[in-house]
């Protein structure tokens, strides 16, 4: 009647293209995953959960008054590994970090990062 095609006009959210690009190298899984942040050489840790998860980095939980120094040690509870940890985004209580390093708790011989075993058998024992 008035020469309209229904929906004409309309954007469709699937067709566009104009947000903004992803820039992380691989795509990150959802995920809920314990995990525990070791500061100081072991001295001060508390736990996070794990929200997002790839090979190159992670989006964590932290507590509210978290304060996190630009390079730490993150634990993964369930995969057994540890991550040398690098701060690139807080935003309110969640972070992300990208890995500088993956290293399995298995594999850690270097007496100075002992630590690491002790606080995830702790975490795990539980």
């Amino acid at each position: 009647m008035w020469g309209l095609t229904w929906g004409a006009g309309l954007s469709n959210k699937s067709d566009d293209q104009s947000g903004p690009a992803e820039r992380r190298p691989k795509n990150r899984k959802s995920v809920l995953l314990t995990g525990v942040i070791a500061l100081a050489g072991g001295e001060r840790s508390f736990d996070c959960t794990f929200r997002d998860l790839s090979a190159t980095g992670a989006r964590l939980a932290v507590g509210k008054s978290a304060q996190l120094p630009p390079d730490f040690y993150l634990i993964n509870i369930r995969d057994r590994c540890v991550y040398q940890a690098k701060l690139v985004r807080t935003d309110g209580t969640e972070v992300g970090v990208t890995f500088q390093k993956t290293m399995p708790l298995a594999d850690l011989s270097d007496p100075k990062l002992a630590f690491l075993k002790r606080l995830w058998m702790a975490k795990a024992a539980r």
